[in-house]
This record gives C-alpha cells, sequence and structure tokens, in this order.
C-alpha cells in the first residue's frame, strides 16, 4: 500500500518538479549569460531561437548571438549563420534581454541637488497611445491608436518654478509672479531650450522636455487605460482647471504642488499650465504641448489631450517640466 502512495505521489509531482528544473535551467543559463559566460550565451540564444525551456524569441537569440560573437565566441559565428539570426530586424541595445535588476522601483524620488528638483522614476513599459478603449470623448489628432515602448525615465515631480528658471536665467518672465513656487510661464519653447542648455552646463547633467510618449505614459500612471491623471472622473477634480475645484487659485497658477498627485506621484499633469513637449508634430514645425491649464474646462485636462504651438510663441498658460538622465 505504501510503494502504491509513492508511485501515485511520485507521479502527480513529476510535472511539478520537470518544470521547476526547466525553470532553474533557463534562469542559470540568464545568470551565466548576465555574467559574461559565453558558452550561456549561446545556449541561451538557441534556447530561445527554439523556444526551449522558455518563450521562442528570435530576436533575443540574435542578440545573446552577437553578444557572444562580440565577447570572443568562434561557436557563437556558426550560430549566426546556421540559424540565419541575420534576418531579425531590431537593434540589441542593453535593454533587449540582458540588464541586471532595475536599480529604482516605480515612483521613486530623486533630490537632484544641483537643481533642488525632485524628479520621479517611471520604469519601462509598452502602452498604447492615443484614443484608447475608454476614451470619452477624442479628436482627431488623438488617433490612430499605436503602441509605444519606452525605457525608464525621469520626470519632474513638479512643474518648472519661476525660483529656479530664475537661479538660471537670472529673470522672472512669468505674468502670475506673486509667489516664486508657481509654475513659470510665459516662455516658448525656443526660450526652454536656452534655459536647458545653460542648466545643462550649470548642473553637469542632462536634462530634456519630455517626449510626447513620456509625458502620456507618465499621465496616464505608467500607461493605464485613464482618461485623467486621477482617474475616469470628470466632475470637478481637485485641479487646478476652469471647471475644477481649484479653490482660491480659480483663474490664476497655483504654487506647485497645490493640489493631490497621480499615483506615480506627478503633480499638476492635469491643470496649472499646459506643458511643452519635445515633438514636432506631424503636419508642420508647431512643437507639441500637453496637460491643459487653468484657462481649460476638464475635457481639456484629458491625458491623450493635445494642443500645437509655433515654438516663439509665449502665453500665461505655457510652462513645461523636465527630463532628466541618469544612469538607470
Amino acid at each position: 500500500m505504501k510503494i502504491l502512495q509513492f508511485i501515485i505521489i511520485t507521479v502527480l509531482l513529476f510535472p511539478f518538479f520537470a518544470y521547476a528544473d526547466e525553470q532553474q535551467t533557463i534562469v542559470g543559463m540568464l545568470e551565466g549569460a548576465r555574467k559574461g559566460d559565453i558558452e550561456a550565451m549561446c545556449k541561451l540564444g538557441v534556447a530561445y531561437y527554439n523556444g526551449e525551456k522558455t518563450l521562442k524569441d528570435p530576436f533575443k537569440a540574435k542578440c545573446w548571438i552577437k553578444k557572444a560573437y562580440n565577447n570572443g565566441s568562434t561557436r557563437a559565428e556558426k550560430l549566426w549563420e546556421d540559424l540565419e539570426l541575420w534576418k531579425y530586424s531590431g537593434k540589441c541595445e542593453l535593454s533587449f534581454d540582458d540588464e541586471l535588476s532595475p536599480k529604482y522601483n516605480k515612483g521613486d524620488v530623486f533630490n537632484d541637488p544641483v537643481t533642488g528638483t525632485k524628479f520621479v522614476f517611471v520604469p519601462k513599459g509598452c502602452f498604447l497611445m492615443g484614443c484608447h478603449e475608454a476614451a470619452t470623448q477624442c479628436n482627431n489628432d488623438e488617433k490612430p491608436l499605436r503602441k509605444e515602448c519606452l525605457n525608464g525615465f525621469w520626470i519632474g515631480q513638479f512643474e518648472v518654478t519661476q525660483d529656479l528658471w530664475y537661479s538660471v536665467v537670472g529673470s522672472n518672465p512669468s505674468r502670475f509672479s506673486s509667489n516664486a513656487t508657481r509654475p513659470v510661464e510665459n516662455v516658448s519653447f525656443d526660450d526652454i531650450q536656452k534655459f536647458i542648455n545653460l542648466l545643462n552646463v550649470k548642473s553637469k547633467k542632462k536634462f530634456s522636455l519630455p517626449t510626447e510618449a513620456q509625458w502620456e505614459y507618465a499621465c496616464r500612471n505608467g500607461g493605464k487605460i485613464i482618461n485623467f491623471p486621477w482617474g475616469n472622473e470628470s466632475y470637478r477634480p481637485q485641479a487646478n482647471c476652469g471647471t475644477c475645484d481649484s479653490g482660491s487659485f480659480y483663474g490664476e497658477t497655483a504654487p506647485v504642488g497645490n493640489f493631490p498627485p497621480n499615483a506615480l506621484g506627478l503633480y499638476d499633469m492635469g491643470g496649472n499650465v499646459k506643458e511643452w513637449c519635445q515633438d514636432i508634430d506631424d503636419k508642420g514645425v508647431s512643437r507639441v504641448v500637453r496637460g491643459g491649464s487653468f484657462t481649460d474646462n476638464t475635457s481639456g485636462l484629458r491625458c491623450t489631450s493635445r494642443s500645437k504651438f509655433i515654438p516663439g510663441i509665449k502665453s500665461y498658460y505655457l510652462g513645461f517640466r523636465l527630463v532628466m538622465t541618469r544612469n538607470l
């Protein structure tokens, strides 16, 4: 009877142990390859190519074999030809598969000591950008829906303040200048490029405007299917806009951080001032602007809503936030 029980238990548990063994094998390959073992790189490449103990992925196969070859493997050269890996497109950047565990987690905050500005980490990921399935309304320039994939990036927790602008440029162009912690406005795209160049020299870091994809991904809490930074509710949200619950700041900018942040910890992604992005609009030289401002109705604060302005225009409802390049 005991022998029969042993046989039954063994049969039932065999698939589990087999699966665990397979997982350990692929994990072992990954660990070895990430440590520089060129034989492990070759084995891992073959495993990805054939879909052995992992999902079939010829692109990753190509990249691991290429890395093995670059590290002096003669076997990798033969595999490259035998498997015809040259047929598979795509650049084998660091993030293709061999990255180490990320240093930073979603929502981590870094306080840059030079500028005194806080940045929030947004992990890499893919999302459907534009007029998504839960959108209650869409403009034509929010279509078509398309897939965008981003590497991790650091984005300003707040819109750039008048205080920071003054510390770099030595002047304050803002209309609402009674409090230096309000966002700087009345700045053109061209003005911002000069500011960023000065800031990069001063700080010895690399700052830029966010791309449109980075901005929307961050606004939507890492690409979530939501209409606004706070979710889907549109009725009088706590934000600074014409139909929002903006308190005493109705009709003007508010000091940054006065209203609740989104789930990533980013403030004023909807309202306060519209924000310049890097991108050129598809139809000309105008630059894309995101985010809505204190002059807009709530619908203008949708994460997918877009505006465009020529690079030299200035307005009391136009500002920006920064993205910072940092070792990921």
